[in-house]
């Protein structure tokens, strides 16, 4: 899958709630060909980021499920490419674990971020869409390319 960006959830977030950065992300996306690819763990942190700004008060009352449900017929409609679940994510991110924290300088990499990265490491995906400071610092241990609008 060389070729395809990897689209962390601090990213997918500013395609279907408003943030100030929203229209840069959208321009990324619409400029490229390949299906935006995420993984099993957005259904769960995408529904959690969007419940989270409903309870900010920075998106409506209600928005947090119309919008994930938006999300969800996008994943049905094929808009997205999903990694699933599997033990050869597990493993990646173990994985990942192991490279972020060797020597000489080791590198902080939370279970979530080591799991996204592992999806990516399973799919085959090595461009990395993100805001993320620690998931960046990550990626870039692990020699990912990390892509801005």
């Amino acid at each position: 899958m060389s070729g395809l960006f990897y689209w962390d959830t601090s990213t997918v977030v500013k395609l279907y709630a408003a943030e100030p950065d929203s229209p840069a992300y959208r321009a990324l996306m619409k400029g490229r060909k390949e299906r935006p690819v995420t993984s099993f763990l957005h259904r769960v942190e995408l529904f959690y980021a969007l419940r989270n700004k409903e309870d900010r008060g920075e998106i409506v009352a209600g928005a947090a499920a119309r919008l994930f449900s938006t999300y969800q017929q996008h994943l049905a409609d094929g808009r997205f490419h999903e990694i699933p679940w599997g033990v050869d994510v597990v493993d990646a991110a173990r994985d990942a674990l192991e490279s972020c924290l060797a020597p000489p300088s080791p590198v902080k990499l939370r279970s979530l971020d080591g799991l996204h990265l592992g999806a990516m490491k399973s799919g085959g995906v090595t461009s990395l869409v993100t805001t993320d400071a620690y998931m960046r610092r990550a990626a870039s241990r692990l020699g990912l390319t990390l892509v801005d609008p």
